[in-house]
């Protein structure tokens, strides 16, 4: 049996389910910001988790302003919603990045609020945009945004992944410091690491699950998609999720020097390996 806050037994499980959706309907909880960059499992909780958070709305502001169902500046409200994804690797300039990205992206902005951040080693990041930005990511019916896909996409298709992330890898490592700022800038945040999702699945539901209410069910789809592909799939959106996997991409010299260029978002988040 549960007994409600006025003191009224509810003798049913499903009973108990429908007083807690309502209750959290008339008292919504505190919105959350879902922060993360491009090809760091974003697709994956923009499909399956961030809607499916209890006792929270989600609203995909990015989504809508790719899909051109939204114009001008992302309006916020204090309680009863989960923002995200909300990609800090947004190119400045973009319809996501001036209407969204940038003005939630600022300290004072987050300071008071409560901060959830998904993170990947930053290698990773750089190997999975090569093959998704040249050759695999769809494109957005936008003018401006498909634009810069197709413009994107024709200057990485003559180059190779080695030349490209070490272009790309201050600009990597550049949102990673924002992301850091940020952070510390917020006084209830958490950071979650790709990695912990594929090799420690207790520590990684502990921390996803401090500031949004989600269920077991939910939890279980997670871990089902999140599994890594047991063979390389180039041709695909996702072509194998294994964490390291730029190991076995990239020249070693390549990854000497981008252990140089991301040396500060490597320590800070202990992927210094």
């Amino acid at each position: 049996m549960y007994r409600n806050l006025t003191g009224k037994v509810l003798r049913h499980g499903r009973e108990a389910r429908q007083w807690l959706a309502c209750a959290l309907r008339r008292n919504p909880g505190e919105s959350v910001f879902f922060y993360t960059f491009h090809k760091c499992a974003s697709t994956l909780f923009s499909a399956h988790v961030l809607k499916s958070v209890r006792g929270l709305r989600n609203v995909d502001y990015a989504r809508r302003i790719y899909a051109g169902g939204h114009t001008g500046t992302a309006e916020f409200v204090d309680k009863g919603y989960v923002y995200g994804p909300i990609r800090l690797s947004a190119i400045p300039g973009s319809p996501v990045y001036e209407n969204l990205v940038g003005p939630a992206s600022e300290k004072d902005f987050i300071e008071n609020r409560i901060a959830v951040f998904l993170i990947r080693d930053p290698r990773d990041i750089l190997v999975s945009s090569y093959y998704s930005f040249g050759f695999t990511h769809g494109e957005s019916g936008v003018g401006e945004i498909g634009l810069h896909q197709r413009m994107r996409r024709e200057r990485i298709a003559g180059r190779t992944v080695d030349d490209y992330v070490l272009d790309a890898a201050p600009v990597v490592r550049a949102n990673f410091l924002k992301l850091g700022e940020l952070n510390e800038a917020c006084r209830r945040s958490v950071v979650l690491r790709y990695e912990d999702m594929i090799f420690d699945w207790e520590l990684f539901t502990r921390e996803l699950t401090k500031y949004l209410d989600i269920g077991p069910s939910v939890l279980r789809r997670i871990y089902a998609k999140s599994r890594p592909r047991s063979k390389e799939d180039r041709s695909s959106h996702r072509r194998s999720g294994m964490p390291g996997g730029f190991r076995d991409t990239l020249r070693g010299r390549t990854v000497d020097q981008l252990n140089e260029i991301l040396g500060e978002a490597l320590d800070a988040h202990g992927y210094r390996t």
